[in-house]
């Protein structure tokens, strides 16, 4: 039986209701709301005591905040009101009541008789999926792109604002990506056609450009003028737009775009946030998974294999820091671990792999990298680089992406150390080994990194990982179990864990060579 109809204004940023009652009102705030991190560790729901202690360290949030974060925000003297992307979550919650939601989108699309830009006998995408998210894009307007990392999301957007041909600011989360995305457009497009946005100096001239590329703590800084200037919103890792950065200093700005697109491989969150980033935008507008990439050719197979980390050393004596920094003392400065981290790559290399390693802190990366080098000759007189070099933000750019391209043409560097400036997102398809000596826990990062290695490209049939299982530490083994599970999550991935790390010498050289023989 139909409770009643309760009216949504929907305009590009937020919605308006109308004409609700309290009681789907209240049920649309419980729905439109998720806990903090400190509420879900202290309770606050279950627990007064907790909830007290809450109160007592949060004075600002007032007396009666419980430690969730609400999106739908009921005014006394104006109409309430929530961010449109959750739009399509609170009407079903409407019909699920019985409410018959009545909806009148204000949005208005752009002139669509703007000309698209016209390559010069280029084509950008060719795959048969990549023309299908393109056209789905079109149509839609609004809405994320969930593809497999690997699979051309960047040549999508390309191919889309190309179409569009309409002022764009796109968004990314590292300078390196920045760069990288750049580099695509210009290569399709016109010299003239994209610019990398590197702080605000150079805005009265970027206004002019058609696409401008920037980190989100760059765009953060633009002020709203500058935004009035575009008229379509690009996100790339749109995962990441969960953050205040994205929620309260990027997408305010954006009320008057209606084309706003976020493309990602990893639509979900680590955290309990999810809703603060389906907030801004929650409809798919194209997905598919790592399966459908690897039966057509464009991932190769991954072996996972996990080596486990000795556990008696951390037994005997554990120093009271170690209670509270097992990130450090049992990953980043974990003497024994490292060790294994240098010896797995030495073999990977020696077998006739290009393995990469990443690591969790410039400390971890330096002390790794001195211990792989004692396995290679000093460098010679007239090299530019050694044959083990580390990527971390204290090198200069110029000099960073030096190392990436001798390593990636077979030069001088033979294994390569990074932080996350090489993970997400960073484009390394001819790396067919990734030691993962960073140990955490984070899905979203880990499968944004795991995938940086199964990108398919001539003569390359398969891939490796390297992790590891971190038995000395209860904390650091429920890490592992996580990483196991989801690399068991993905089908790209096969799992193996040995009984012992001296079994990996001969475990690898068997599996390479039944790779000689057949095709995984």
């Amino acid at each position: 039986m139909i409770q009643g109809k309760i009216y949504f204004e929907v305009d590009n940023n937020y919605t308006q209701i109308y004409q609700a009652d309290g009681f789907i009102l209240d049920i649309l705030t419980k729905e439109a709301s998720y806990p903090t991190e400190t509420a879900v560790r202290l309770g606050t729901l279950e627990n007064p005591e907790a909830y007290q202690n809450l109160q007592r360290n949060n004075p600002d949030k007032g007396n009666s905040w419980n430690g969730w974060v609400g999106l739908l925000r009921r005014p006394k003297y104006k109409p309430p009101w929530f961010p449109t992307g959750l739009l399509s979550k609170l009407t079903r919650i409407c019909k699920k009541y019985n409410y018959l939601p009545q909806i009148q989108d204000n949005r208005i699309r752009p002139d669509e008789n703007v000309p698209e830009f016209i390559c010069d006998q280029k084509v950008v995408v060719d795959r048969d999926y990549q023309l299908e998210c393109v056209e789905q894009i079109l149509a839609k307007g609004h809405g994320v792109i969930d593809l497999p990392p690997r699979s051309g999301k960047t040549r999508i957007m390309v191919e889309a604002v190309r179409k569009i041909n309409l002022n764009t600011i796109w968004i990314v989360p590292t300078d390196r990506i920045a760069r990288q995305t750049v580099s695509v457009l210009l290569k399709f497009l016109e010299n003239n056609y994209a610019r990398h946005l590197i702080g605000s100096g150079e805005l009265p001239s970027a206004c002019n450009m058609r696409v401008i590329v920037c980190t989100a703590s760059t765009a953060s800084r633009l002020d709203a003028d500058f935004y009035w200037t575009r008229q379509v919103l690009v996100v790339d890792e749109f995962h990441h737009a969960a953050s205040k950065t994205y929620t309260k200093d990027i997408f305010p700005k954006c009320g008057h775009i209606y084309y706003r697109l976020g493309m990602t491989g990893t639509f979900f969150r680590s955290n309990y946030d999810a809703m603060a980033m389906h907030s801004l935008l929650s409809e798919t507008i194209f997905k598919r998974d790592s399966k459908f990439m690897m039966d057509r050719g464009y991932l190769v197979p991954t072996k996972v294999v996990f080596l486990p980390i000795p556990k008696n050393p951390m037994l005997r004596g554990v120093s009271t820091n170690f209670v509270t920094g097992h990130g450090k003392y049992g990953i980043h400065e974990h003497k024994a671990r490292n060790q294994l981290v240098a010896w797995a790559a030495v073999t990977l290399h020696q077998l006739g792999r290009k393995p990469m390693i990443l690591v969790g802190t410039k400390k971890q990366g330096y002390s790794i990298k001195n211990l792989i080098a004692a396995f290679f000759p000093d460098k010679e007189s007239g090299c530019q680089f050694e044959s083990v070099e580390f990527i971390s933000t204290d090198k200069p750019r110029p000099r960073q992406s030096d190392i990436l391209d001798s390593f990636l043409s077979g030069q001088e560097v033979k294994i390569l150390l990074g932080t996350s400036l090489l993970g997400e997102g960073v484009d390394l398809p001819d790396v067919d080994a990734l030691v993962y000596a960073r140990g955490e826990k984070a899905a979203v990062s880990l499968k944004q990194n795991a995938y940086r290695v199964c990108t398919a490209v001539s003569g390359k049939k398969t891939a490796l990982i390297v992790d590891f299982a971190d038995r000395h530490h209860r904390k650091l083994l429920r890490h592992s179990h996580e990483r196991l599970d989801l690399y068991y999550e993905e089908a790209t991935f096969t799992v193996e864990v040995l009984p012992d790390a001296s079994y990996f010498g001969q475990w690898i050289q068997a599996w390479i060579d039944q790779e000689k023989q057949f095709q995984f």
